[in-house]
Formats: structure tokens, sequence, C-alpha cells
């Protein structure tokens, strides 16, 4: 069975009443009563032992006993009877208290009859409901040693007995209207007492059950409120978290940055009970610059707020926030648009020791007293959306770098298709390639193509800078390349063509180098124009290199005029064994973390030492000795060569 509380302060409380009246009962009326009695008890025994002792004086006469009981008696009225007996158990003398004696018959009696009521009261035989109220006092008379006769006082206790029944039945009244007037109480106090705990206990089941919109009221100052006050704080702390926790599940759900902004306005908003919010982020590129993160379907221009690092680390400072109207002067002058008000709540929202953004509520205190609690929570929640803000940032970052990775992959898919899948097959020569850009796409192009059946063009370029830019300038002089090597016979009449057309398409800030050159493979002669690119080296048979630098500038420098004269076309013979290195300068300038270049003139030893091999094994070597040398650094440009060698059968 379950007790309330209740209950059990009532039973309490009622058990101490009756003990209390009970104790009170047993030490001030049964006790005082027992005392009284064991007075009457010595008094008569005292009687008695007076009359004893008068048979010292004269035993032969036995009427003396009965002359000075019958006074006796008629004295103390206490005393039933007094009855003396001798050494054979023989009544002499005998005295009956006829007022303390219930007779069936009414008038006198006789002596006769007198003595059998003594004898009869003497051996006790009396009503059961008197037995209580009669008591016996026996002394022996004695000589010396020698019994000479008993003297029998019988006493009545009906008085003390009667007081002590009126005592008890008035106590037991009084503990009767004590219980009433404490159980009364103890109801009024235990109800008082224990409503606050049953109100708590209700609460608790409904936050068990799960429903954490519960406040218990606080009626007193006492241990029962503090434990009230403990309570509420318990289930504000739960009930934020589950804000947190519900708050945190909704910003995951999404990483568009707009939908997020209006989450977080509204749950904020909600929470701190303002009548709007207005979310602020910082500028990606100005760091001093806040802009307003507004609704898609909103008309009004969005806000600008510019905080310089003084005020920047003031909001860092003051976690929770302002209020404007308490704010230092210098932040109020700052927030003073139209939107804001002196009753707006400012909450900074910080991202490793940085100010992200801000959040300002708007319409939510008339005064600067504000609940410090709920300001510190949304600060809290403000801190949770910045995280949120943050991830959808460098989401949208990482999305963007996906796609131009992805769009970049298919640049370069593209450009390596506009470069030469594979070398065409010369009578009594060899050709190898190889183009490395230094990013996904690169600004280096080759072409190795047939012009006739004698004469194969060769030609190598490299246009200024690196990446997207520079490979959309290398497709378009692979076009202009395709159209023109029909039309122009000569190295020199190609490049001053293209020339032109480059310099009216190409930003001003935009050059191409190049080297274009026609190979016969009758004659086994290589002409060649240099606009401004990286030295041809000629390597013979006999293990010697020259760097062949015909004069020239590059596309796109120039109108025309001062192009045509500057560039110049040269005329090599090639003989069995020798080989010809066209490159860019990525593979000469190729760089090493001592910022050392690879330079030329290791280059031509590099090929000297392997010139005897086929240009396959040849450029192998080359790009091996180039990765020994930059050791690991990063390629800061792109690298591309060709590789042409004439064979011993192409001797004419």
């Amino acid at each position: 069975m379950k007790f309330s509380l209740r209950l059990k302060l009532i039973l309490l409380s009622t058990i101490l009443v009756t003990i209390i009246m009970a104790s009170v009962t047993f030490f001030f009326t049964i006790r005082e009563i027992e005392s009284r009695r064991v007075d009457v008890e010595n008094q008569v025994e005292r009687i008695a032992r007076n009359i004893a002792t008068m048979q010292l004086v004269d035993r032969l006469d036995w009427s003396l006993y009965q002359n000075y009981i019958t006074q006796l008696i008629a004295v103390d009225e206490d005393i039933i009877y007094i009855a003396i007996y001798d050494d054979h158990e023989y009544l002499r003398a005998h005295s009956l208290n006829l007022d303390l004696i219930e007779l069936e018959t009414n008038g006198s009696i006789s002596i006769e009859k007198q003595e059998g009521i003594v004898q009869q009261l003497d051996a006790g035989a009396v009503a059961v409901e008197s037995q209580d109220d009669l008591r016996t006092q026996i002394v022996n008379i004695q000589s010396g040693d020698r019994v000479l006769g008993s003297v029998h006082v019988g006493f009545s206790l009906i008085e003390i007995n009667n007081h002590l029944r009126i005592d008890i039945i008035r106590n037991v009244s009084m503990a009767l209207f004590f219980l009433v007037i404490f159980g009364t109480l103890s109801v009024i106090f235990s109800r008082r007492l224990s409503k606050p705990l049953e109100h708590l206990s209700a609460a608790m089941e409904e936050v068990k059950a799960g429903n954490l919109d519960q406040e218990v009221k606080i009626e007193n100052r006492d241990e029962i409120g503090q434990l009230a006050a403990n309570f509420n704080d318990m289930v504000n702390d739960l009930r934020e978290r589950r804000i947190i926790e519900k708050l945190g599940q909704e910003l995951s759900a999404t990483f568009q940055l707009d939908r997020l902004a209006i989450l977080i306005r509204e749950r904020l908003r909600g929470v701190i009970g303002a009548k709007g919010a207005i979310l602020f982020l910082r500028d990606r590129q100005d760091k001093d610059l806040y802009c307003e993160i507004t609704p898609d379907e909103s008309s009004d221009p969005p806000c600008t707020l510019t905080l310089d690092n003084h005020l920047q680390e003031m909001l860092l400072e003051n976690p929770d926030g302002f209020i404007l109207k308490s704010a230092p002067e210098e932040l109020q002058e700052a927030f003073s648009n139209p939107k804001s008000q002196t009753s707006d709540l400012l909450i900074p929202m910080n991202i490793k020791n940085e100010l992200f953004g801000m959040l300002v509520f708007e319409g939510h205190a008339e005064d600067n007293r504000v609940d410090r609690k709920r300001q510190h929570f949304a600060s809290i929640l403000a801190n949770h959306a910045a995280l949120a803000l943050e991830n959808s940032l460098l989401y949208d970052d990482l999305r963007e770098q996906e796609r131009m990775k992805h769009e970049l992959a298919i640049a370069r898919d593209v450009q390596q298709k506009l470069l030469p899948s594979e070398m065409p097959v010369l009578a009594g020569y060899e050709l190898n390639s190889t183009c490395l850009p230094a990013s996904e796409v690169g600004g280096d192009y080759y072409d190795i193509f047939h012009l006739d059946e004698d004469q194969v063009g060769i030609v190598i370029a490299d246009v200024s800078g690196k990446g997207t830019s520079a490979a959309f300038y290398m497709a378009e002089i692979k076009g202009m390349m395709m159209s023109l090597v029909p039309i122009y016979q000569t190295p020199k009449s190609l490049l001053i063509e293209l020339n032109q057309k480059l310099y009216r398409t190409m930003e001003r800030h935009i050059f191409a180098s190049m080297i274009y050159g026609i190979l016969n493979i009758k004659t086994n002669r290589f002409n060649f124009s240099r606009a401004g690119h990286s030295s041809l080296i000629h390597f013979s048979a006999d293990g010697h290199g020259d760097l062949i630098t015909p004069s020239g500038i590059g596309l796109g420098l120039d109108s025309g005029r001062l192009f045509e004269q500057k560039l110049q076309e040269v005329e090599i013979t090639l003989n069995p064994g020798d080989s010809l290195l066209l490159y860019t300068d990525g593979l000469s300038e190729a760089m090493n973390s001592n910022m050392e270049a690879y330079g030329e003139k290791r280059l031509i030893e590099t090929v000297c030492a392997k010139n005897h091999l086929d240009v396959s094994a040849i450029r192998t070597h080359i790009l091996q000795c180039v990765k020994d040398h930059v050791n690991g650094h990063d390629q800061s440009d792109d690298l591309t060569m060709v590789l042409v060698k004439c064979l011993e059968e192409s001797a004419n």
C-alpha cells in the first residue's frame, strides 16, 4: 500500500499527540493516584499497628478492642471494617462501617449478622466489580515472638478509584480534543507543506513523460522553495538542450545559405520572443563589412554595416551581446540604420575568435531589463547557427571547387585531344614528345603534321601564364595554325600572318612564344623560325650540342612591322645520328627547393650522354634527371619537349 506524504504527516502528528497525552496521563494522573493509594495503605497500616499494640496493655479484656475500634471506625471514613482475631483465628472483636456497605434490606442489623458480614468481607467474598475497591491490611498481635492474634483492617479505595476514573476520562477527553485540534492543524499544515511537493512530483512525472513545458511556482523561501527553484533550472536546461538538439537537426538538414538564414531567423526569434530578426554575415572580401542576408521575396534593400577592429573586438569580448540602448555609443552609431531601434538585442556570432556575423532581434525589450539567461541562451544558439552558416559557405566553396575541378578535367581531356595522340612514322627518323602541364590545363602546345609526302611541319609554343586562360589561347593558336599551314609554305611567312591574327585577339598582357619548322625528310634539312621561344638544341652524332637562337619576338606583342623585321628563318642540315630538341622554358627552368634552375647547359649534357640511344630512351632520361633535380619541389611551369632524331639509313 502506498501512503501519501500528507497522510504520513497526519499519522505522525496523531501518534505524537497520543504519546504525549499518554505520557501526561501516566506521569500526572496515574502516578498521583497511585501515590495517594500508597498513602492510604500506609495510614491504615499504622492504624492496624496501633490497635495491635493495645494488647500489650491488657490482653484479657477484648472489650477494650471493641470500644476502641468502634470509635475509630466512626472517625475514619475510609475504613470499612476492623476485625480482631485471637491466635485460634476466632473473631474476638469487630466493627463495620455500614455506610460503605450496600445491603439488600434496610434498617438495623444485628451483631451476629454484622459479624458474618465482616467475616465475608475479610474472606474477600465481594462482588467482582467491587474487588478493586476493597483492600485489607493485616497486622499480628505479638508478645515477643509469640503471636497472640491479628488485626484485620479493611479499607475502601472507592474514592481514589473514582478520582482515577474521572481523571482518566478527563484526560482521554482532553486527548481526543487535542487529537481533533492537532489533527486539523496537521491536515492544514501538511497540506501547506505537501502541496508544493505534490506539484513538484506531478511536474516531474510530466518531465518523465517527455513534457518539458513545466514550471513549479515557488511559494516559500525554504528548502522546498529552493528545491522547486532547482527543478525549474533543471527543466529549463533540459528545454534548452532539446531546443539546441532540434535546431542542430534542422540546420544539418540543408546546406543552402538562404534556407539556413530563414531557419535561423525564425527559430531564434521564437526562442527569444522577438518580433523579428536580422542576420548579418561578414563579407568574404572586406573583413570590416557585414551584409544583411535577406529573404529572396524581400523588396527592401539589404543593410550593410562597417565595423572596424575595435568594434569587432568589443563584440568578441561580450559574447552575450548588448541591448542597443545600453551599448557603447560608438556601437550605437555603427547600428544607426532605419531597421535598428534602441530596444533591439544584438548578439554576435563568433567562430575561432573572429566575428563571423551578428543577429539583431527586433522589439525584444522596452528597457535595459532583460532576461540574462535567455540572452545567454540566444548567444549559444547564435554560435551554433554560425557553425552551420560557415559549413554552408564551405560547402558552396567545395561544390564550386568540385565544379571547377570537373570542368578543368574536361578541359584537360579536350586539350590533350588537341595534342598529337601518336607520333607520325617518318622514313629515316624517330620522333617523340611529352607535355606535362603544371595544373589541370596548361598553355604549352606542340604538333607534328604532314605537309606533303616529303615535308613534315613541327611546331612548339608556350602561352604566357598558366591555367585556363593560357589553355584557351593555346586552343586558339592550334586552330589558327591548322588554317594557315596549307596557305603559307615557309615558317617565317606563317608566323608573320599568325602574329597579326593573335595581335587582334589577344589581351595586351598576353603573348605566346613559338618555334615552327619544316623538316624535309629527303634533303634532311630543317627550316625554322623562332618567335621569342627558347633556343633549339642541335645534337650532332659525335656528342656535341649547340644552341640555335634565331632572332624573333613573341607573338601578339607587336602589330606586325617590328615582328617581321626581327623574325629570322634558319636552315639546319641533319646528318645520321643527329638530334633536334624543341622544348619550353618549363624544362630548362625547372626549379629545386633552392630555387636553382635546371638550365640549358645541364640539359645539353644530359642529352649528349644518351644521344646514342633512341629518342624514347632519351626522353625518359631527361625526365628522370629533371625529377632528380627538383627533388619533390612543386612544378612551377608547363613542361613540353619534342625530340627528332635522324637515323643512319636516312643518308641520301
